[in-house]
């Protein structure tokens, strides 16, 4: 038995499988701590930004509303302003200039009208000034239009003196079209009266929108997303073109200057927002995805507006974005820098303590080396031995002192084939690889060359110490010769001639050469493993494998015949010799059994005793034949000359004893003729025929018997039946006979009506295809202990009978290589069937096939 070493030098699998988990046990909660407290700081930021954006955003709104009530109380007061000049100054249809001159002095003064207008009750402009890109100008009175129909005319004539409508922002429509660009515009509206407090028309200021729109996004435009500015007659929502992260250009321009924005007034707020927003002056409220941060702003004589800032949910991920920009490279390389110091102090310690481990290792490697039963070398990269065993030692025939420190190659190695051992040693050190199971030559201090087994272990240079390679073998050259005395040994069996099969000796097979595959028509792997249960054909009794077993567990061997049965199903016999393989202790190993195969024996054996049976039959059938030939030539003529005179009688004078007389002498005629034709040698004379026509006309031929016995006899056939090589005459004749008897049987039957039933058909085997025809009856059946008596010459159960008939049935179906069988049928009736074999060339009978049931294919 070999045993091998793992050497001194540590698996690298393993040691690196150690290395990484112990580094993933300091890094993983490095990493956890690191990721725990960007969470943290991450939860901190997102909540710090939160708070400060909705903080910003109730400033924004507070600040929008304070600019907001400032620039509706500016509105006010100019158009209170104007209404009262407008009642102390006389206007008439033909005076309407020093008012066109205050309306110019306000646009002058205040760039934030684009329009004043003065219209009368009619809701005709009867004066109209422009402001537009700081160009002032009056319009001329062809250009005047009629506004009597539109709402803030309308709203501002529902006043009383002194009261003022302020409309919704909305856009600017001229000509029935909206003004491009787009133009928010706040129109104010104030009743005009005379001195006489009549009302004579209105006055309405154009306010720009536009330019209160940029103040407000100026406030702060980086936090409004949708502002919403309404009163109770419409909203206006205004939002920046650009976001929040492209805001952060605009830091660096002047309030002055105009910012993109969009104007929609088509939009409502929900009918939700707006009841939470009517219950507080101010707030800010969470719905659905959005912040809303509103506040109320009241106006004496413009009524009550209201301020909300929509600010979604959504907006937080650019925090999300910012932190991550800001902070998550720093927290990667804080990971990194911290991973890479982990990494250092653990590979630093693996080093130290797998040096430390490495040297106790070697100690007690070198002690264990000392002391085992192998050859144990030590050779550095220089192929120097550095360390050998005293086992060694005791194999070459060296002293320690003669080995350490020598040149392998050089003093163990012979010299033609040192070259070669020379680049094998110096390719498995370069490798660095373990080694197993390498042999090589070793040559002894005497001269004497010996072959060694080794396995090999690799050590890496630690220190000042070389790579070294310990190599661990054993003296196998014995064992080497034994294998090819064995090697030679299983080459013979593979070529014999002869079945080999050898087993444990728990019965499994364990090696089949390929005469037993051939022979069997089993594949190795099918057997390996089994029992050779699985060859036995059942013919053999028990109490034989029981003798088989017994002997060669005595350790005899065991010679004897089997009758096995192949793959496909054939039987075939095997002389087989069984014996056991013991060790040097007489403990049996495993079982060989070398067989032979004598199928063609066994059947040249079973034909020579069918031909001496058949020759003992032809010598009892020729003294038969003489005697009933003697016999027939003596009682013939009698018979006639008796048989002529009682006809005679018969003809001249009806009596009963001649009729009987006449019936005994036709007996004893029939006794002659199947004495002759059962002695008379054979002669036959074959020819293809059609079986069917030749068995309906044997059961035509029998019906007139069959109807006198009130016997209901049936034909059933096949079309398709092949024709058949055989003798007509002498197959008609056995026909008859059997038919014959199945009426007879049938006589007998209890059934209300007895039947004869003469079946066809062919039946299709592996080794031959055979004729079958099947007469049955449904009479009493016959007893199972007679099937095969019955066929015995001179044996008959019948009171008449010579006991012949069948003897020639079987004699000429015999002839024809064929078979016939008697069955009894369950619960009654009994068959016969004729079994013929297709082919003219058969030269053995066939085998009655069992059981077989006559169907049609």
């Amino acid at each position: 038995m070999r045993t091998e070493y793992s050497g001194n030098n540590m698996d690298i699998t393993a040691n690196h499988k150690k290395f990484s988990k112990d580094l993933a046990y300091w890094l993983l909660p490095c990493w956890l701590v690191i990721f725990i407290i960007m969470v943290i700081h991450y939860s901190l930021n997102i909540a710090k930004d939160k708070q400060y954006a909705l903080h910003n955003e109730q400033v924004i709104v507070e600040l929008i509303e304070k600019l907001l009530n400032e620039s509706l109380n500016s509105m006010t007061s100019d158009a209170l302003m104007l209404s009262y000049i407008a009642k102390q100054i006389s206007i008439d249809h033909s005076n309407t200039a020093p008012l066109t001159n205050y309306f110019i002095e306000l646009s002058k003064n205040d760039d934030n009208y684009e329009q004043i207008r003065f219209i009368d009750i009619q809701g005709y402009e009867r004066i109209r000034v422009n402001n537009i890109s700081n160009k002032i100008y009056t319009v001329d009175s062809q250009d005047l239009q009629n506004k009597s129909k539109r709402y803030y005319f309308q709203k501002t004539m529902q006043l009383s003196q002194g009261n003022v409508y302020i409309s919704p922002m909305d856009l600017n429509i001229e000509a029935g079209q909206i003004q491009q660009p787009l133009n928010p515009t706040i129109r104010i509206g104030v009743p005009v009266f005379n001195v006489q407090d009549e009302k004579i028309g209105a006055i309405i200021l154009n306010y720009k929108g536009r330019k209160l729109i940029n103040r407000l996004l100026h406030i702060s435009p980086n936090f409004i997303e949708h502002l919403y500015i309404l009163n109770a007659e419409g909203v206006a929502i205004i939002q920046p073109v650009k976001s929040a992260l492209s805001t952060l250009t605009s830091k660096n321009k002047s309030p002055a200057t105009p910012q993109p924005f969009q104007f929609n007034t088509s939009k409502q707020l929900s009918d939700e927002l707006l009841e939470l927003m009517s219950q507080a002056h101010q707030g800010q409220i969470l719905l659905q995805d959005s912040y809303i941060t509103f506040t109320q702003a009241f106006s004496n004589r413009s009524g009550r507006w209201t301020i909300a800032s929509i600010f979604p949910k959504q907006r937080f991920n650019l925090a999300r974005i910012a932190f991550a920009d800001n902070y998550m490279l720093l927290y990667i390389t804080l990971t990194l820098v911290l991973s890479f110091l982990i990494f250092l102090f653990r590979y630093h310690y693996q080093q130290t303590n797998n040096l430390r481990e490495q040297q106790a290792y070697d100690k007690q490697f070198r002690l264990t080396l000392e002391n085992i039963q192998f050859i144990a070398v030590s050779i550095n990269s220089d192929g120097i031995i550095t360390f050998c065993n005293d086992f060694f030692l005791n194999l070459v025939g060296y002293q320690k002192h003669q080995v350490i420190g020598k040149c392998w190659v050089d003093t163990f190695i012979p010299q033609k084939l040192q070259q070669q051992a020379a680049e094998a040693l110096k390719q498995a050190l370069v490798q660095e690889l373990d080694q197993t199971k390498v042999e090589t030559v070793v040559q002894t201090n005497c001269g004497e060359v010996v072959l060694v087994s080794w396995s090999s272990t690799y050590s890496k240079a630690h220190g000042n110490n070389l790579a070294t390679a310990t190599f661990i073998g054993e003296d196998v050259t014995e064992h080497k010769m034994e294998q090819d005395q064995l090697q030679r040994l299983s080459h013979a069996v593979e070529q014999s001639h002869n079945s080999v099969m050898i087993t444990e000796i728990t019965g499994e097979i364990i090696y089949v050469n390929p005469v037993f595959c051939e022979l069997t028509g089993y594949q190795k792997h099918e057997v390996l493993g089994i029992t050779p249960k699985f060859l036995q054909s059942g013919e053999m009794p028990v109490v034989g494998y029981d003798s088989l077993r017994q002997t060669i567990q005595r350790g005899d061997e065991w010679r004897g015949e089997f009758h096995n049965k192949k793959k496909n199903g054939d039987l075939f016999w095997e002389r087989a010799r069984i014996s056991p393989v013991k060790d040097s202790a007489g403990n049996a190993l495993y079982f060989v059994a070398v067989k032979q195969d004598i199928t063609k024996e066994k059947q040249l054996a079973h034909e020579m005793q069918e031909q001496e049976a058949l020759h003992a039959k032809q010598d009892k059938l020729a003294a038969v034949g003489k005697v009933v030939n003697m016999i027939a030539h003596d009682l013939r003529n009698p018979l006639s000359s008796i048989k002529m005179v009682l006809q005679i009688y018969a003809r001249k004078e009806q009596d009963e004893l001649f009729d009987i007389s006449l019936e005994q002498v036709r007996y004893m005629e029939a006794i002659l003729e199947d004495l002759l034709s059962y002695s008379r040698p054979e002669q036959f004379k074959p020819e293809w025929l059609d079986l069917n026509k030749l068995v309906e006309f044997a059961v035509n031929s029998q019906r007139r018997l069959a109807k006198e016995k009130d016997v209901a006899i049936e034909f059933s056939y096949p079309h398709n039946l092949p024709t058949v090589y055989a003798d007509p005459i002498k197959l008609r004749q056995a026909l008859q006979n059997l038919i014959v008897n199945a009426i007879q049987a049938a006589e007998t039957s209890e059934q209300a009506c007895p039947l004869v039933t003469v079946t066809t058909n062919i039946l299709l085997t592996d080794s031959n295809s055979v004729i079958l025809i099947d007469i049955t009856n449904n009479g009493k059946s016959i007893d199972p202990c007679m099937v095969s008596k019955v066929f015995e010459p001179f044996y008959t159960t019948k009171a008449k009978g010579t006991g012949l008939g069948l003897a020639i049935v079987q004699k000429i179906i015999e002839s024809h290589k064929g078979s016939v069988r008697l069955k009894p049928i369950n619960p009654i009736g009994t068959l016969a069937q004729i079994q013929l074999p297709l082919s003219s060339h058969i030269s053995a009978p066939i085998s009655p096939i069992k059981d077989v049931v006559n169907e049609y294919v």
